[in-house]
């Protein structure tokens, strides 16, 4: 809905449903993914470690990261610098990911897929929401969430919840010598109203 100067004044409390799909996202988000990609970088130093030849390159091949950004993961872990491949009789030896190494990026990717699992899944709660509530505001719920009411629009629209009335108080009344001189109202209001002109359009 279009931001107002109206503060939400209809008392709404998350249901218990939105309450726990917000929890289990925030965890997602804050806890399982920040361990499982810090014992991923820790892995990676420590297999930098035991092979001074293996080069930024040769293991960004295998990683979601570029060398520069390995690189920059990195610093501070007390990972030697490279040593220069020495000419070896024989093919060239291939890299592969140790088996420690391995199962660490599988826990994080797992971990990033369940965080993105949780916010769909918060996602749907919230339009759920908004659904099973029909006068509810996106500004009211967004009260309780940590993005703003313009990212519960797009979320809203993204999940066909209808399109609602904006309540009188959020209608804003502009004076002029303390005398009423004109209303603003919501664009996403005025353009359901009979007789509006489609030639006003949204700036």
């Amino acid at each position: 809905m279009a931001t107002t100067d109206s503060p939400p004044t209809g008392g709404y409390q998350p249901s218990d449903q939105l309450r726990d799909c917000l929890a289990a996202w925030k965890k997602a988000l804050e806890e399982t993914e920040p361990k499982a990609r810090e014992a991923l970088e820790e892995g990676i130093a420590q297999e930098l470690r035991d092979d001074r030849q293996l080069t930024l390159n040769v293991l960004a091949q295998h990683l979601p990261w570029t060398a520069e950004m390995l690189r920059l993961l990195m610093a501070g872990r007390d990972v030697p610098p490279r040593e220069r491949h020495r000419q070896t009789e024989g093919e060239p030896v291939v890299y592969k990911l140790s088996e420690r190494l391995r199962d660490l990026l599988a826990d994080w990717n797992l971990a990033v897929s369940d965080e993105k699992k949780a916010r769909a899944s918060l996602e749907q709660c919230i339009a759920d929401e908004l659904k099973a509530h029909p006068a509810l505001t996106n500004s009211e719920i967004a009260e309780h969430l940590p993005w703003s009411q313009e990212q519960v629009r797009v979320i809203a629209r993204a999940h066909d919840v209808p399109r609602r009335r904006k309540r009188g108080s959020d209608h804003k009344l502009i004076e002029e010598n303390g005398v009423p001189k004109a209303v603003t109202v919501p664009y996403d209001w005025y353009v359901q109203q009979p007789g509006a002109d489609p030639g006003i359009a949204r700036r």
